[in-house]
């Protein structure tokens, strides 16, 4: 049977891969794209891993997955959740070919917890907590760990330690390696047909490492970036190593990146210029006691927690419990009811801004406020008295789909994503041209990777317009499905020799409803199936 393995590198970007190749450092990513196709990889907007995963597995837009960030609006209220895998289930295309009776094997794919049953085996990656089940079947995490080690999930580089780079890279290198082993265990003993592995430590290096390989950062330091430099240039050594080890399973095989990778070293603070500009008001003086006392009581129950060993004397279930109805957030300090608009506190690649439902009512006037706020914004660099470019992006008019409505009413970015936009905080000046952090150097850009090499795939080929949506299309159509029309994405039957299977097929195109009725089918054999097994037929 058809199969196909697919090595996701988190906000790779051919800015760091092509030098190092001309260098001859990476030689395997040198012989797949001389044998492969190869080109940019367009991300979502914005191009942040917890929406443009998601569209790479469902090959919808934001505005049918409703998932705009990591963190997301839910219909009920303006609280902001994470990401998580009710998100993926029964729309990704590893369940379309699992329901259709292809092995699936899924492994640290971002956001995707908790993890649930495929026809195969499911690892949840970044945003998992490691100490809950992270596995599908449940006691494949025991399996992986006997030989691995205890499995690892983040290498969480905005936290102060990772100050000492060294030990930042050991950490790294350490999960990293890991991952690896685990991924070539799975490959060579289970039964799988499809097979994708996502490697966040790509992302999070050039996050904190992005200034020593950048001469033109302003943080660069002729003393020690070189060094830091030679030790990045290793670790993607490490990657070239692990792909040229992919290639001995000869299958078809895809390399691909959610977003792309560049300097940052801008800091805007949404926060403070919309509370300036009158457009956010911020609670009165009770409002602000209220969350001062819940801060304050949390602390407390931290300390005591300590002090007496608590964790051993209630669960962990009635102290999370606790502990959540005493958290305390941005949006506490907001008064709704007298702001025309407001940022809730999305992750800091792009900026955000809702305007109050009370607003909407009344079309005419939210469509002069809405014009309003976009006007001030492209007067920002007159107003702090640099050259700025800002662009601005319409829900309306860049998504298609029915969750639009959970947008912010405005997505911007500033310098081409170059600078950040903070929104949890009242009290950073309102631009600052320094990076967000001493580990936050890099930051996302929209154009990722993509990479195909394999019996089915052309030669030396370069790929134009390829867009994250297109990649489940095309995995539909290697495996001969056919395509939800609901899908935004189309097939790259360019990159397919012309004697291929894949080649001589029609993309097919149906209803979604297709693939409800075939889970269905597979829930009924699988229930039969676990009668069978407890000898009840």
């Amino acid at each position: 049977m058809q199969k196909l393995l697919i090595i996701g590198l988190d906000g790779a970007t051919w800015d760091v891969i092509l030098p190092l190749v001309k260098k001859n450092k990476l030689p395997t990513f040198k012989k797949l794209m001389e044998n492969g196709v190869y080109g940019d990889l367009e991300s979502t907007i914005p191009p942040v891993t917890g929406p443009s995963w998601l569209s790479f597995a469902t090959g919808k837009n934001p505005g049918k997955t409703g998932v705009f960030d990591f963190l997301n609006r839910g219909e009920e209220d303006l609280k902001l959740r994470p990401v998580s895998s009710k998100y993926y289930r029964n729309q990704s295309i590893w369940d379309y070919l699992s329901n259709n009776g292809y092995k699936v094997g899924i492994v640290a794919y971002p956001t995707l917890y908790p993890p649930y049953a495929v026809n195969g085996f499911m690892i949840s990656g970044m945003g998992a907590p490691i100490k809950e089940s992270i596995t599908y079947p449940e006691e494949l995490r025991e399996e992986i760990e006997k030989f691995s080690g205890e499995y690892e999930v983040v290498v969480d580089y905005h936290k102060p330690k990772y100050d000492d780079m060294m030990l930042f890279l050991e950490d790294l290198n350490r999960l990293t390696d890991k991952q690896f082993k685990i991924v070539l265990y799975l490959l060579e003993t289970k039964d799988w047909n499809f097979f994708i592995y996502v490697c966040s430590a790509t992302d999070w290096i050039q996050h904190i490492m992005w200034k020593h390989i950048d001469r033109s950062h302003p943080q660069y330091d002729q003393k020690v970036s070189p060094r830091y430099a030679e030790e990045f240039e290793r670790f993607f050594q490490k990657i070239d190593r692990f792909l040229d080890q992919l290639m001995n399973f000869n299958v078809n095989l895809l390399i691909v990146s959610d977003h792309g990778f560049g300097p940052q070293d801008q800091c805007f603070n949404l926060a403070r210029w919309l509370e300036n500009k009158g457009y956010m008001v911020r609670k009165r003086t009770t409002g602000r006691l209220e969350v001062k006392v819940k801060t304050k009581l949390l602390q407390t129950l931290g300390f005591v927690n300590r002090l007496l060993k608590l964790k051993k004397l209630i669960s962990k279930t009635l102290a999370n419990k606790v502990s959540k109805s005493l958290l305390t957030s941005f949006i506490d300090l907001i008064d709704f009811e007298r702001s025309v608009a407001y940022c809730l506190g999305h992750t800091i690649p792009f900026g955000g801004i809702y305007i109050n439902p009370s607003i909407k009512k009344n079309l005419n006037k939210y469509k002069t406020i809405k014009i309003k706020i976009m006007n001030d914004l492209q007067k920002l660099g007159d107003e702090i008295g640099k050259p700025l470019k800002i662009t601005i992006y319409d829900p309306e008019k860049v998504y298609n789909g029915n969750k639009i409505h959970l947008a912010p009413d405005i997505i911007f970015t500033i310098n081409d994503w170059r600078c950040v936009i903070l929104e949890e905080n009242f009290d950073r000046p309102i631009f600052e041209e320094k990076p967000y952090s001493n580990r936050h150097t890099g930051s996302h850009r929209l154009n990722g990777i993509f990479l195909a090499y394999g019996p089915d795939i052309k030669k030396g080929c370069k790929i134009e317009n390829a867009k994250i949506y297109d990649i489940a299309p095309t995995i539909l159509h290697i495996f001969g499905l056919p395509i939800p029309n609901d899908m935004d994405g189309r097939v790259l039957m360019e990159i397919f020799e012309p004697d291929s299977e894949p080649a001589k097929r029609q993309p097919v195109y149906v209803d979604p409803s297709y693939y409800d009725k075939k889970s269905e089918e597979e829930k009924l054999k699988a229930k039969i199936r676990d009668l069978k097994l407890k000898g009840k037929i």
